[in-house]
Formats: C-alpha cells, structure tokens, sequence
C-alpha cells in the first residue's frame, strides 16, 4: 500500500510542477510576444489546447506505464497462483483448508480421490458430515480444538473408514489460520496414508520375531544337550543315594545319620535339576518386561547354560567384573551373550593351545561396557564386516544358521537401545602373546 501511495504522489506531484512551470512560462512568453487584447486571446486560446495535448501525452505515458506494471503484476500474481495450486495439487500429501465454522475452502486432488469427490465444487462450502466417513466426529472435533486453543496438533495418527468400510492410516497435522490481527478465520489440515508403510513395519517386526524365535531354536539343540550333560551327575548321586537306602533298609542297617545324609543329598540335587530346569525355561520366555539385574548374576546363568560345551572343549574363562545393578530386558541379554560365546566355542574347533574366553564388564558414565574376547585366531579381515549379515555363516549348513550374530545386533540395538562391535585383536596373557576377536556391546543407561 505504500508503494502505492508513493507512486500516486510522485504522478501527482510532478503533474503538478508541470502546470506550475507551464503557467508561468507561457504566461511570460504571452506577455512578451502579445501587444493587443485579440494577440492575447488567441495566444490563451493556442497555450490551452498546448497544454491540453502535452499534460493528455504525459497522462496517456504515465498511465501506459501504470497500467503495464499493473498487467505485470496480475500475471506474476496469476502465476504464483497456478504455480501454488499446482504444488498443492501435486503433494504427496493430502491438504485441505476449512473457514471457522468448518466449511471447506478447498482442497487437492489427493484429498478428493480418498473421499471419493470427483469435483471440488461438491465440497466446498460443507463440512466433514458430508464425507461419509467414519470417524466425521472425531475429525470436527480436532478442528474445533485447534480453532479454539490457536495451537498446531502436528503429526498425529488417525484412521480413514469409508463407506465400503476401507480403512486407512494417517499421520496428520493441522495448523489454525489466522488473520493479521490474530483471529482466527479457519484451518488448515495436511495428512499422509502411512497404511502400507505401517503394514510393511509390522510385517518386519514379525520376520525379526520369527528370525528371533530361529536363533531360540537353533540354540535349543545345544541347551538341551547341555542340560543332559549336567544332569547325568546328579541324576547318578540320586539314583545312588536312594538305592543305598533302599538297601541298607532291606539289610536292617539303615541309620538316621546315613538316611539324613542321603535325603539331604536328593533333595541338593533335585533343587539343582530344578535351577536348570528354571533357567532354561527363563530363557524361552517371550516377556519383554524390563527388571533390575546384577550383570555378573547375568553372566553366571549365561555360563551356567554352555558349561557342558566349555568343559567338554576344555576352554577356560577368565572374568573381571564390576559391581553393576541396572534395568534391562534379562532374557534378552542373556541370548545376546550365549550367541557370543557359542560362536568363540564354535572357533576353539581347530585349536590344539590353551583355550580361553575372557569377559570383562565396566560403567562409564553413561554405559554399561561388557567385551568378550578369545584367543581363536581372530576372524578372517575380508569377512570381518559381514559377520552380523543375517544368513552369513562360514559354517556348514548343518552346523550354523547365520541368524545368531544378527539377532545379536538386532536385540542389541533395537531392544536394548545399545550398540555392539566386533575386531580382531592380538593381546598377552600370562606372558603369552595369542590372537582373537572381541565383541564389545555397549547398553546405555
């Protein structure tokens, strides 16, 4: 407005000097040129039709340049208007706008097409009632909510139901439309259909819990075979323990002290059969509630479920452990962790040295830090980044999955909010130099 304003007074001002100057001038040349009344009169009369012919030129200059600015000015405007309508009715998304009383003003084709309206001038100038849609009265209240606080509701999900009952998911925003004093005159709405995006999350996160329920059934095997080994002993101690009372009963030379003895030694070792019963169950659980856990409490029941496979390989572990007491989803560390030392013992296949495994844990300050390293060579370097590649195995096919180390790193990260790494490295052990690989997880807290 002030630009034009401005423009006004210039045309103004300088129409203005032009009279002044053309009133003064002529008048003198009439006056010097002109003797007698009727030289005067004809001379006013030419100096007239001059002045109209020269400030009419002025004018008609003046005004062609105006009007061509202002020719200039609706194209450019028609322009950004099409050009708008056009980036409108090209967004991904769907976008529509609404007045105060929620009657539509407008909205793009993608909008239309998921409503069903063929033509825009069937909606506008009504509300969502006429839309034919499910959820219409959660949508009007939205909008009164927004109008009413002046507040953005920004990416929020909601559903879609038409009248043949399709469904969709949308990740919606509205923003209120206000004047330049601050009212507020309508809304505008932007929504996106993430229905095939959700789907495709849900179906990953069934193939993760299926791969997941895999790298549980392949250690399975293992545990159970585990779980005999250790049970042989106990089972014999029992076996014996009850078959000496039985005899020394028979024979009349049972005494208390021998029976006390003996029932104290079944019952030892049923609780015992019990723990590792427990333990294995523990470890099938599909609970993914976090609990406060002790991490060496944690590790022990971890070494508690390989031992059968570490003693009948002869492999030592070596621990260093802090004192460290946090929240984490148990089971799931506990596969983490039997997956990594499962596959140190599946490397120990070829070495005939000394076998050890060593775990360390420490805190920083915003970590829980728990490395596990061997000395069975190391892995091979042009591998080295696939190792957590789900599938990838350098094991026979009957011997390995390729999904343990995957789901590792899925657990690792996606349930634990963690990270986990592997290298090789080279070390000394008790005046030995040896050559093996290290996982580092690392669980924030």
């Amino acid at each position: 407005m002030f630009n034009h304003l401005s423009s006004s007074f210039k045309i103004t001002f300088a129409y203005l000097i032009f009279g002044i100057l053309w009133i003064l001038i002529s008048d003198t040349l009439t006056n010097i040129l002109s003797h007698t009344i009727e030289n005067i009169q004809t001379v006013q009369l030419i100096k007239g039709w001059f002045f109209i012919f020269f400030s009419a030129s002025i004018l008609y200059f003046i005004s062609t340049k105006l009007f061509k600015n202002l020719q200039q000015a609706k194209d450019e405007a028609d322009e950004a208007k099409a050009l708008l309508e056009n980036i409108i009715n090209n967004a991904p998304v769907r976008i529509f706008w609404k007045d105060k009383n929620g009657l539509f003003l407008g909205a793009n084709k993608l909008l239309l097409e998921d409503i069903g309206v063929k033509d825009i001038s069937t909606l506008l100038g009504k509300n969502d009632k006429s839309l034919h849609i499910q959820e219409t009265s959660e949508y009007m209240q939205d909008d009164q909510y927004v109008m009413k606080f002046k507040i953005k509701k920004l990416n929020y999900i909601e559903t879609l139901t038409d009248k043949e009952g399709n469904r969709k998911i949308l990740n919606t925003s509205k923003v209120p439309l206000l004047n330049k004093n601050g009212e507020v005159i309508g809304i505008i709405g932007v929504f996106q259909d993430i229905t095939q995006h959700v789907e495709i999350e849900n179906q990953i996160k069934k193939q993760e819990a299926l791969i997941l329920q895999q790298s549980k059934f392949a250690s399975m095997g293992e545990m159970i075979a585990n779980i005999a080994h250790q049970w042989r002993q106990p089972l014999s101690i029992i076996s014996t323990s009850a078959t000496g009372i039985k005899v020394q009963k028979e024979m009349g030379m049972l005494t208390d002290e021998f029976e006390f003895e003996s029932l104290d030694s079944i019952n030892e070792n049923v609780q015992y059969l019990s723990k590792t019963i427990e333990d294995f169950r523990n470890f099938f659980k599909e609970e993914k509630i976090k609990n406060e856990v002790d991490i060496e409490e944690i590790l022990s029941k971890t070494l508690s479920l390989v031992s059968s496979r570490l003693k009948n390989r002869n492999i030592n572990i070596i621990t260093s452990y802090e004192r460290i007491v946090f929240e984490t989803l148990e089971t799931e560390l506990i596969h983490v962790f039997i997956n990594i030392i499962n596959n140190a013992i599946d490397a120990f296949e070829d070495v005939t040295t000394e076998k050890f495994i060593f775990i360390q844990t420490q805190q920083t300050s915003n970590a829980i830090v728990i490395s596990i390293k061997d000395n069975a060579g190391g892995i091979d370097p042009n591998i080295l980044n696939l190792v957590f590649d789900p599938y990838f195995t350098t094991k026979e096919f009957s011997k390995g999955t390729g999904i343990g180390l995957y789901m590792c790193k899925e657990i690792v990260v996606k349930h634990l909010h963690g990270k986990i790494d592997v290298k090789n490295v080279e070390f000394d052990y008790k005046e030995k130099s040896y050559k093996g690989c290290e996982f580092t997880i690392e669980i924030l807290i």
